[in-house]
């Protein structure tokens, strides 16, 4: 464990150390530490995301074997409290992000909507020719060159999403530099190029990660991802953006926004 992991688990550490595992009280001692875990959570003296003690440390701190640890980690994961994640530790569980699909937004607006600090990891801006899927969406030539976007998006530090944008091709010019003084996509698109988004048309399925997926977001062969295209117009209906995301299926979820219909309106058979 490098220098910077012992400094972020120091916080989890002295916290630790006040608690307190009474071997005398009926109640079992992996249940006391469970209770403690939760108090700890809950009150946010531990944090969204924070990496718990290891078990063997906790055990020496609290005078408990390491299965008695385990056991209340266990027990904590159940309850959907922690993640424990093989070969790097024990991590207090962060909050689910969850849109409401009913009007347009980017993802750092829908993240600070919803109360999370968005962020964004700047993979690749690049210029390619676009292929038939593309061209189809951005109403382009085959092969015509167009502007790529790749990003992985966080919500509060933790990777969320991992985003591939490509935009028409009157946007080329668009650079790193743009993203990087704007954050949002769709801020640095309507500073530069005077575009913003009117409506969108959107798609979505679930299924297991790809290897890139996997490593980029930090997630096993069996965490499910929900895949997104979404094609996006200015005004006049015009298509200026064709994106592909792949959103953690265990950190994000889709909420629809129905309504009943207007009196008067033609009713769907019963």
């Amino acid at each position: 464990m490098g220098l910077s992991e012992r400094d972020a688990d120091a916080p989890a550490m002295e916290l630790a150390g006040a608690w307190r595992i009474d071997k005398r009280r009926p109640t079992p001692a992996y249940l006391q530490l469970h209770a403690q875990l939760l108090d700890a959570i809950s009150s946010g003296a531990l944090r969204s995301g924070q990496a718990l003690p290891s078990e063997r440390d906790l055990a020496v701190t609290l005078g408990l074997s390491r299965m008695t640890v385990r056991r209340a980690f266990e027990e904590a994961a159940r309850d959907g409290l922690v993640d424990q994640r093989r070969g790097s530790g024990t991590y207090v569980r962060s909050r689910r992000l969850e849109q409401t699909v009913d009007r347009v937004m980017g993802f750092s607006d829908e993240a600070v909507v919803l109360g999370f600090r968005p962020g964004s990891q700047l993979l690749e801006v690049a210029i390619v020719e676009a292929d038939q899927e593309v061209a189809d969406a951005l109403e382009c030539r085959l092969g015509e060159r167009v502007r790529r976007v790749s990003r992985v998006r966080t919500a509060d530090g933790v990777p969320l999403a991992l985003q591939v944008a490509h935009l028409r091709p009157s946007m080329l010019s668009l650079e790193a530099k743009d993203l990087q003084r704007h954050q949002s996509l769709y801020a640095a698109v309507e500073a530069r190029f005077g575009v913003a988004p009117q409506r969108a048309r959107q798609r979505v399925s679930a299924r297991l990660p790809d290897r890139e997926e996997q490593r980029r977001l930090g997630i096993g062969r069996n965490v499910p991802v929900l895949a997104f295209e979404r094609v996006t117009f200015a005004a006049g209906d015009e298509p200026f953006e064709f994106v592909r995301s792949s959103y953690r299926g265990d950190r994000y979820a889709l909420a629809l926004d129905l309504r009943a219909p207007n009196p008067g309106s033609d009713r769907p058979p019963e």
